[in-house]
């Protein structure tokens, strides 16, 4: 990533966005016509406390939408917003809670009920994702703590950040795999039979098995659907990559979840959906804290992070000094025994996507990876006009490599499905899941929830360049985190108190002390990478 004054030089060869923003917090940079917004001043900061916020005026979505800001300035706008510690005077915080009563501290670490989720508890992006890279994961002391009952009562969920490496191109994969799942139920209505049997339909995808669903057909164009059988996934079918819990289907969802609940920055997008709270909900005096625009600009920047690769790949494109031999052949050694053992059965090593466009918004996997309820005509945030740019050609390095076939490999080593992790590794609380519109999700006048044993299997690529591990930080090694998979004494199989991975990680046990050190070294293998010239 680079940074704010470190990527000032990009723009200087590209089409001026003088036009987009009236100039940058501090005043005209003086450069004439030729110049940026965001050059930096040439004259003092102004007297007295300013906001933090970088740019006199917000990202404008119709310059997005039309083509006036294009992907590298986009890409720098983003990037510019995640590192930008916001003051009180940007909005950051909050001094009221979503019931209206008042908050007096405005950030807290522990959640302060009221209906808060968690925080406000941070003032920047990279506050939190800033471990070992800006973006990328967080430590011990970065570990939020959620409370999604909104009580503001212990006992309380705990977090550790996840890296955003590679979520442009996770994003994508289940967006395919949802518009597969959709198309096999479809498959199983039109062969159901008015008064016949129901038609059984296995959900896979990318290899993955979602379970199955029975369709029975009660009328011409009225079915029956049965989700008992679905896995891993909630009854709508669509595959939620983001959050320990796969709670979350779009990166803008997440991302405008986060400035809300982490920072108390609410955007403008989802102020609008609780017209009697006003255009201040959280009463800290500031409105318009995050437009369309800043929040497009934000998911963009996300998207388009440096995929996670491995320390083989950086040797061989000259990017780092070969391991010593003990390393390689311990790395080696220890990728059979992953797949040996049994965790790639989850943590799968690689999946295949077919289409490296990503697009915001996009109507792609059914339309659930966008929010309906955003007005296209006055945001000008149109899925028929999206942004859109190729990840295997644009953003950070490295980036994915070409699958023989077409499209992309993605080594993400994950599954994009929920598993059982057993109760030893139990949230206090269940978590709700998201909707596109940012709502609870509602099947049945029911609101859907992930099981405090339930998580979404965490991508392995970059795991060796991040820690703590786990979904809050508890384990301190690999070593610990494998073994935390499951307990000494487990409960039968087929208890729901058992880990899934009880197996693997009793086989990890069960291997030679050389043995699972290679296992540990495979996976101190599987690195982030941020290229130093991008800095």
């Amino acid at each position: 990533m680079f940074h704010y004054l470190n990527r000032l030089h990009i723009l200087f060869g590209l089409v001026s966005i003088l036009s987009i923003f009236s100039g940058c917090k501090g005043g005209s940079s003086g450069s004439g016509a030729g110049g940026t917004s965001i050059d930096p001043p040439v004259e003092a900061e102004p007297a007295g406390d300013q906001p933090a916020f970088p740019f006199i005026q917000h990202v404008d979505q119709a310059s997005i939408t039309s083509g006036a800001i294009q992907f590298d300035e986009l890409f720098l706008l983003g990037d510019i917003l995640f590192e930008t510690a916001f003051r009180s005077e940007d909005g950051v915080g909050a001094l009221a809670l979503p019931d209206g009563s008042p908050l007096h501290q405005r950030f807290s670490r522990v959640p302060p009920g009221g209906g808060r989720f968690t925080g406000p508890n941070g003032q920047a992006c990279n506050g939190c994702h800033n471990a070992p890279f800006g973006t990328s994961a967080g430590l011990a002391s970065s570990n939020v703590v959620q409370d999604p009952a909104g009580l503001g009562q212990p006992p309380f969920n705990f977090r550790n950040t996840i890296s955003l490496f590679g979520s442009g191109l996770v994003q994508r994969l289940a967006e395919e795999m949802t518009e597969d799942l959709f198309a096999q139920l479809e498959q199983a209505k039109q062969a159901a039979v008015q008064g016949g049997p129901p038609v059984v339909q296995n959900l896979e995808s990318k290899g993955i098995s979602f379970g199955a669903i029975s369709v029975t057909k009660t009328g011409p164009t009225l079915f029956t659907i049965d989700t008992s059988q679905v896995e891993g996934i909630s009854p709508d079918l669509v595959v939620r990559p983001f959050g320990w819990k796969g709670d979350h289907a779009s990166l803008r969802s997440f991302t405008r979840g986060a400035a809300k609940n982490e920072m108390g920055l609410e955007a403008d997008e989802l102020v609008v959906k609780t017209p009697s709270k006003g255009t201040d909900p959280d009463k800290d005096g500031v409105e318009n804290e995050l437009s369309v625009g800043d929040i497009t600009s934000l998911t963009i920047y996300i998207a388009a992070q440096e995929t996670p690769t491995t320390v083989d790949n950086l040797v061989e494109k000259g990017m780092m000094a070969p391991p010593g031999e003990e390393f390689s052949s311990s790395a080696q050694r220890g990728a059979q025994l992953f797949n040996q053992i049994g965790c790639n059965t989850c943590h799968v090593p690689e999946l295949q996507l077919k289409d490296p466009s990503f697009e915001e918004p996009t109507l792609r996997g059914g339309g659930h990876f966008r929010d309906p309820q955003i007005d296209p005509a006055s945001t000008q945030l149109n899925a028929s006009i999206p942004f859109r740019f190729n990840l295997a050609q644009e953003g950070d390095n490295p980036r994915p490599s070409p699958n023989t076939s077409g499209g992309l490999r993605v080594p993400l080593f994950g599954d994009l499905k929920r598993h059982n992790m057993g109760a030893h590794l139990a949230d206090a609380q269940e978590t709700g899941v998201v909707d596109s519109d940012g709502s609870d999700l509602m099947l049945s006048g029911n609101p859907q929830k992930v099981s405090t044993q339930e998580f979404l299997t965490p991508e392995l690529w970059g795991v060796g360049s991040t820690g703590p591990w786990l979904h809050d930080g508890r384990a301190s090694s690999l070593d610990e985190a494998i073994m935390l998979h499951g307990v000494d004494a487990p409960p039968a199989v087929g208890d729901p108190a058992r880990s899934e991975a009880q197996e693997a990680r009793d086989a990890y046990l069960n291997l030679s002390e050389s043995d699972r050190i290679a296992v540990v070294t495979f996976l101190r293998s599987l690195v982030l990478f941020e290229d130093g010239e991008e800095e």
